[in-house]
């Protein structure tokens, strides 16, 4: 998906009450195998949504709040548990409308079969369909807490870079595919890590791009690899997963700008890619466990 925001507005469309005098709050992050959608209404809609679009992709639906509702999924009708943090799991290929019987809000996380199929297919696979009927709800911790990590970036997306958000979207596609799919028999071993020439591609890319706006599977292409093979790999090789890495070589340049240069914090911190000032301190003072102005007086005494 090259244009953001296209399935935030797609599930938009189902719901009548977009357009009403207390419209719902939608927030959406979409990626090349990944889309994640926050939608909020404290009202009470009086009608259910239109039927989803057939589409070959799954749909984990996380309830951040006690809700009721009803679902029809190809017809059928059935009561969905209100509690909170549970996850509903939907195959899009069915049929579904929904009729909300309280306020709510909740994450949905659309996951590609096709993405879902080639991190499958990296394990050696073939073929996917889910293992849970579609429509049942789990309560998931991991699913729960992997959502979680999410909504700063639907909150705040100017302070996440995307190979945070891959790694989180790897995460949960990793653990949906283990945990709720049903898959053939594994027909190879794992791989193992990157070569010298590939590692070298991944650690130019990402150093220059320390913005971390340069997509997973951007560097993934460059490798000749696919995005889940590429981070497994790059795990492998370098001992973290990209996007710490990429946190490392911030602050690697920071320290450099701290002790060398005059700069203000501020424009340091917008030279080693960081989203602003507070960023800048709050991850620098984690990995250092001093903030940068104190680690300057330090190491220019």
């Amino acid at each position: 998906m090259a244009v953001q925001n296209v399935y935030g507005d797609r599930i938009a469309e189902l719901f009548p009450i977009m357009e009403g005098p207390q419209p719902a709050i939608v927030k959406s992050l979409d990626r090349d195998s990944f889309a994640a959608v926050r939608m909020t209404y404290s009202g009470l809609s009086p009608h259910r949504s239109d039927p989803t679009p057939p589409d070959e992709a799954f749909a984990l639906i996380l309830r951040l709040t006690h809700q009721r509702a009803e679902i029809w999924l190809d017809g059928r009708v059935s009561l969905k548990s209100p509690v909170k943090d549970e996850t509903s799991i939907f195959d899009l290929r069915s049929r579904i409308m929904v009729h909300f019987k309280d306020p709510f809000d909740f994450l949905c996380l659309y996951l590609p079969r096709q993405a879902v199929l080639e991190m499958a297919d990296e394990d050696g696979v073939t073929g996917i369909d889910l293992g849970v009927a579609s429509g049942t709800s789990f309560a998931d911790p991991v699913l729960s807490h992997l959502g979680a990590c999410l909504l700063p970036a639907l909150e705040c997306p100017g302070q996440t870079n995307d190979l945070f958000v891959s790694h989180v979207t790897m995460a949960l596609q990793t653990h949906f595919l283990a945990n709720y799919v049903a898959k053939s028999k594994p027909l190879r071993p794992h791989r193992s890590g990157l070569t010298a020439r590939q590692l070298r591609i991944a650690k130019q890319a990402i150093c220059e791009n320390l913005d971390g706006s340069i997509p997973l599977t951007t560097i993934a292409r460059e490798c000749g690899l696919s995005p889940s093979h590429f981070a497994r790999a790059f795990a492998i090789s370098v001992g973290l997963p990209p996007h710490q890495w990429l946190l490392d070589q911030r602050v690697d340049m920071a320290r450099q700008l701290l002790s060398e240069s005059a700069l203000p914090l501020a424009e340091i911190a917008i030279e080693c890619g960081f989203a602003d000032q507070s960023h800048f301190t709050r991850v620098f003072s984690t990995r250092t466990g001093l903030s940068p102005g104190r680690w300057q007086r330090v190491h220019k005494l």
